[in-house]
């Protein structure tokens, strides 16, 4: 395999207290709980299409961008770190109940230029990456607290619009001249942040009177009752999220009654049915991407209220399906063809 030049998102995450742990147990026992480990911090990883580089003992290795780039790989790696600590956090639980150790997992990310490829002699080969890039990615890990994420400024600079960080300071980096800026990322965003164009900056938007003139228009004629589906086309970075967010601007201006609910297709989501509907609600219920079934289940609620009277108990169970919440008496939430009719009626309505 030739090696090649890339800009590379690294994902370092590895078992906190697994010495300890491991001096106390059986090896069959250890390794059992290491399996258990590695499939919750191997499974987000292939979830956002990134692909696991190497198995370090109590560790994982993954990229995202190499050898299939995506143009979000930074985002997508921190998607991944935060699936991790999710959904290691029953598995914790559940290790310390049956074997009585404690673990945790910690994960550091950085994005920067390293030569890919095979690595090794005629005798062992591997796919890896080398540069500086990688070995600040490693730190990342290594200085991280257990239970977080920690990512450089490097990477932080690319996704900060999507997720909530906290500012986590300088650290000290061994063959770093200057210390190395490094956040924390909380959670992703209810409302994104644009990652395009100059921040601060908003020219004058210039030779769209006929596009801007058609949205006018089906929005008059929204306020008269009828709707409409309207399809904008165009090769990317032609202006037309620019010419979206300013007739959402002027529309909202206008009419202070007025309702607007955006979502958006991601390319990470090709594997999970209902995505954009499910991405949709959320936004028109306003629950965040925290918040317990049981709180999504009363927005919902609140929300159907605005159906007609006798629509409100077909759409709650629609809505809660969407969600995979059962129904009433614990009935299971609906699927199928039965599922997808209902939804796209109730969509429509």
């Amino acid at each position: 395999m030739e090696g090649e030049r890339r800009v590379v998102t690294m994902l370092f995450c590895d078992v906190v207290g697994s010495t300890a742990a491991s001096r106390r147990l059986d090896p069959e026992e250890w390794t059992e709980i290491m399996n258990g480990a590695f499939e919750h911090m191997i499974d987000p990883v292939y979830r956002y299409e990134g692909i696991v580089a190497r198995l370090m003992g109590d560790a994982v290795l993954a990229f995202f961008g190499a050898p299939i780039a995506h143009e979000n790989d930074p985002e997508r790696a921190v998607l991944a770190a935060l699936g991790i600590l999710e959904g290691i956090a029953n598995y914790r639980k559940a290790v310390a109940s049956n074997w009585g150790v404690e673990i945790d997992v910690r994960v550091g990310i950085n994005t920067g230029l390293v030569v890919v490829g095979g690595v090794g002699s005629d005798l062992r080969m591997e796919y890896t990456a080398m540069g500086d890039a990688i070995n600040l990615a490693a730190r990342m890990e290594q200085t991280a607290a257990p239970g977080t994420v920690q990512v450089s400024e490097g990477t932080y600079n690319l996704v900060a619009p999507l997720f909530d960080f906290e500012d986590l300071g300088y650290i000290e980096v061994k063959g770093k001249s200057e210390p190395v800026k490094t956040y924390r990322p909380l959670r992703r965003k209810a409302d994104l942040g644009r990652l395009r164009g100059i921040r601060g900056l908003e020219p004058h938007l210039i030779g769209r009177g006929q596009e801007q003139d058609l949205l006018e228009k089906a929005f008059e004629n929204l306020g008269n009752g009828i709707g409409g589906i309207l399809y904008l086309i165009g090769e990317a970075g032609l202006g037309n999220s620019r010419l979206i967010r300013d007739f959402k601007s002027s529309s909202l201006d206008q009419h202070t009654q007025v309702s607007w609910h955006e979502t958006l297709s991601l390319s990470y989501e090709t594997e999970q049915p209902y995505g954009l509907f499910r991405r949709l609600i959320r936004r028109v219920i306003q629950a965040g991407p925290e918040d317990e079934p049981e709180t999504i289940r009363a927005k919902i609620q609140l929300a159907v209220m605005k159906a007609p009277e006798n629509a409100r108990d077909r759409t709650q169970r629609v809505f809660e399906s969407l969600f995979g919440l059962p129904g009433p008496q614990g009935t299971p939430p609906l699927e199928g063809e039965t599922f997808k009719g209902l939804l796209y009626t109730e969509m429509a309505a």
